[in-house]
């Protein structure tokens, strides 16, 4: 239940040749029980009618803002020109092809508030748009909340079911607080924006709110990124080295993080062999090679 002052969330949906799903997505926002939400939309410079879809729905919603950028500079590049845009407290990501049910927002902020968390978290239904199939593995019955520092959310998310690896890396599904973005930017390469970031999110809060509820959309269709890009980039192991890096030095448990390394090593070792690039499978080699060493001393 939503008690008091109702907080502004600003609501962020990167849009790139999105014309096919943008509609469905953008309504699903504007529908949602909370209503005291700006709709943030950035066109990253399509060439098929998103702009027009955009200019469209603005014209139904005042609470809807855009931006259209001239050249398409990628989804991490296209979420930080929306964070320049912020005016709302909180901050929720949504991809142009997903979508929400009307209480997600307000479950996601009751749950922050409620437990004085820094992130609230909600889990997720994958729709196979191939299948026209919904992967449904929550159920009421399954409910359940959880509070964790970072720490412990770093340790919570692997080895368990029900989505909570990719729960735990992805940007949306989520309620941040708007200061959590003070010093962190999203990755702008060409791929693992959400495998280089999302985690920093996590270390600057102080608490994290998790509901084993499943509250919005994943759509997987075949134009996602994680469906065309290969695999050697979707599993790079330099986010995790990044993060070893950095938790090392905090002093957090590795046993999990070094294991992520090490299947990542393995499957990108393999690939690297395959498409000739020796220097990058000697490398990895060598990593493992000593990982290996030093885990029996």
């Amino acid at each position: 239940m939503i008690r008091g002052v109702m907080d502004k969330i600003s609501v962020i949906i990167p849009a790139y040749n999105a014309e096919k799903y943008l509609e469905q997505c953008v309504e699903s926002v504007r529908t949602q029980i909370y209503n005291n939400i700006e709709i943030i939309i950035v066109n990253d410079g399509s060439t098929d009618r998103t702009a027009e879809i955009i200019e469209r729905l603005k014209e139904k919603d005042s609470r809807i803002r855009t931006l259209h950028k001239r050249i398409n500079e990628g989804i991490g590049a296209t979420r930080n020109s929306a964070l320049e845009l912020v005016t709302g407290q909180y901050i929720l990501f949504l991809d142009s092809d997903d979508w929400i049910d009307p209480n997600h927002i307000s479950d996601l902020y009751d749950l922050l508030v409620r437990t004085d968390s820094d992130v609230s978290i909600a889990n997720f239904t994958r729709y196979i748009e191939s299948d026209n199939r919904y992967e449904i593995h929550i159920t009421d019955d399954d409910y359940y909340e959880q509070i964790f520092t970072p720490q412990e959310w770093f340790t919570y998310q692997y080895g368990k079911p029900h989505n909570l690896s990719l729960c735990f890396t992805v940007p949306w599904g989520k309620l941040y607080k708007q200061s959590l973005f003070d010093n962190i930017l999203y990755y702008t390469g060409p791929f693992g924006e959400d495998d280089r970031t999302t985690w920093k999110l996590y270390l600057a809060a102080d608490k994290i709110a998790y509901m084993h509820r499943s509250t919005m959309v994943y759509r997987v269709n075949g134009e996602s990124l994680t469906q065309t890009t290969e695999r050697s980039e979707v599993f790079s192991v330099e986010p995790v080295l990044e993060r070893l890096a950095l938790l090392s030095m905090l002093g957090f448990d590795l046993k999990n993080e070094i294991a992520a390394f090490d299947w990542r090593a393995n499957l990108v070792k393999n690939l690297s062999l395959a498409n000739g690039n020796v220097e990058l499978y000697k490398e990895l080699q060598f990593q493992l090679n000593m990982i290996e060493k030093f885990r029996k001393n």
